[in-house]
């Protein structure tokens, strides 16, 4: 497990720390809109999505967290932090996040074609305070937080890798060994992570310069990310994996 400094620095996103890969066996065991099934995919046009909460200074599951379907669907993630809905495939998905004490989240891709586990830490305002005083700088209510995290299939980081948005935005944060800097180029030593603070309402691309000689997608559908939603006083959460 990574040491408390680097956990405190994630925004809420979804990727992992730079050693090891997240295990995602034995999800399913909480609230959950329908359970986890064992194929791959549906033959009635939906697939099984399970999102998987994090807390962002343990990496331990967050028990307790409302999480809405894109259908409106409502369930608790249960104790090892995941809720699982059914949806329908292709197209794109939304699950809203919220919780006491934790900002509110929404996890936005492309939804493929097979069952899939989208893991993401989830950042408080605790947190979000923290990183604003270290780098000097303040979040607006009134705008929103877009979170892009790019990893590799095993979740590692994919460093060099520099992620970009067609809206404005403030300076973009990245988390290296020594925490949250300026910049859009994900670190060595580092998280797999681009942050853009001030996001105005409304939507924007996200993009993805993959390190050379790699390639990256929208996860978990694939192709490119399509243009995600930004609201107020939330975090907006996308991932790309490279290969």
């Amino acid at each position: 497990m990574r040491g408390l400094w680097w956990m405190a620095w994630m925004v809420g996103v979804g990727c992992t720390a730079t050693d090891g890969t997240l295990d995602t066996g034995g999800l399913g065991d909480g609230s959950a809109a329908s359970d986890a099934s064992d194929a791959n995919s549906s033959s009635d046009g939906t697939v099984n999505a399970t999102i998987l909460l994090l807390n962002a200074m343990s990496g331990a599951g967050m028990a307790g967290i409302d999480v809405e379907s894109p259908a409106g669907d409502s369930a608790q993630s249960g104790a090892d932090g995941s809720a699982s809905f059914p949806i329908d495939s292709g197209g794109t998905f939304e699950f809203r996040v919220r919780g006491n004490g934790v900002l509110d989240h929404l996890v936005f891709g492309p939804t493929g074609s097979d069952d899939f586990v989208y893991p993401t830490f989830v950042a408080t305002e605790t947190l979000l305070n923290s990183v604003n005083s270290s780098l000097g700088t303040m979040t607006a209510p009134e705008r929103g937080i877009v979170v892009v995290g790019i990893d590799y299939e095993d979740l590692s980081p994919a460093v060099g890798a520099t992620a970009s948005i067609g809206a404005m935005h403030d300076s973009p944060w990245v988390i290296g060994g020594m925490g949250a800097a300026f910049g859009n180029t994900v670190p060595s030593g580092g998280m797999g992570v681009v942050i853009f603070p001030n996001v105005p309402p409304g939507e924007t691309s996200v993009t993805v310069q993959p390190p050379s000689g790699t390639t990256c997608s929208a996860f978990p559908g694939g192709g490119q990310m399509p243009n995600g939603p930004v609201f107020m006083n939330h975090v907006t959460v996308v991932t790309f994996h490279c290969r």
